[in-house]
């Protein structure tokens, strides 16, 4: 799948911006929580650049994911017409699916419909995004300790004693996520392995399958990261003198920004700046 073929530049003050979606269960839809969040981090690296749209959705699995798409719901198709685009797509599943049969069965997905599952998806998005980068990203680890922890303070004496999930199965389908993103020509994040190589992963886990606030520093280093490999053109780089991301000092070679930076503005005349904007979508 190719990016977008616009140019860099300034894109006209239309009030669209490019986009980036991050599709997936509740780790995802929690990827925008106050305590550095793994897409708030996302969205302040390419503010001024791309909206990042939190399209997360608790307790949905491959299943539930595939049917909302095919409902027209989740990701937002690029109107044809629009000047913006989405330039990236994260699919994040498969936390749920990994749920064993016997405990879980209302969010168990087999391994074989899983792989089917992230491939009619794909297929989707590449119809309703055309111009947009994909990016697996596979279950993270699990902490079964944690789980059950957590499952005797909820639940006291009516606590099973038996995990809902384990970390030998959440590998099984990180692994057939990254398989099924090599098959469909896709770059793939393997969190399960990526994780585990550092040895206090499982601060990285605040409840044994939800990220921790250090959990989620490493998934958006670990998405950044990503990017820089394989979307080159995606990567923000910030003032070298602030490290900010959202001024004249940044620079991103494949996206826009909306409207120019306030220090290119002629200050005696603002609307000279914007002449050149009007009618026209991203220029040089």
């Amino acid at each position: 799948m190719g990016g977008s073929t616009s140019k860099p530049g300034v894109k006209a003050g239309t009030g669209e911006r490019d986009r980036i979606v991050l599709f997936g269960d509740s780790i995802t839809q929690q990827s925008f929580s106050p305590d550095g969040g793994w897409g708030a981090t996302l969205a302040n690296v390419y503010q001024r650049r791309c909206d990042v749209l939190n399209r997360g959705y608790s307790g949905y699995t491959t299943r539930s994911g595939l049917a909302m798409l095919q409902a027209g719901a989740g990701v937002p198709e690029d109107p044809p017409s629009s000047d913006s685009h989405t330039r990236l797509v994260t699919v994040f599943f498969g936390a749920n699916d990994a749920s064993l049969l016997e405990e879980n069965p209302k969010q168990h997905v087999p391994l074989d419909e899983y792989r089917q599952n992230l491939q009619k998806i794909v297929e989707i998005l590449r119809q309703r995004v055309p111009s947009a980068q994909i990016l697996v990203v596979t279950p993270p680890p699990v902490c079964q300790t944690k789980i059950l922890a957590l499952q005797k303070e909820r639940f006291k004496d009516k606590a099973t004693g038996r995990p809902e999930r384990t970390n030998e199965m959440a590998g099984k389908y990180a692994a057939a996520a990254e398989e099924t993103a090599k098959e469909l020509g896709l770059p793939s994040l393997n969190l399960w392995r990526l994780m585990q190589d550092v040895n206090e992963w499982k601060d990285f886990l605040s409840d044994g399958l939800h990220l921790s606030p250090q959990g989620n520093q490493f998934v958006a280093s670990a998405v950044r990261d990503k990017i820089a490999e394989v979307f080159p053109d995606l990567v923000v780089v910030p003032c070298q003198f602030t490290g900010q991301f959202g001024n004249s000092g940044s620079r991103c070679d494949g996206v826009s920004t909306d409207c120019p930076w306030w220090d290119t503005v002629d200050p005696d005349c603002p609307a000279k700046s914007f002449e050149a904007l009007k009618g026209q979508g991203q220029g040089d």
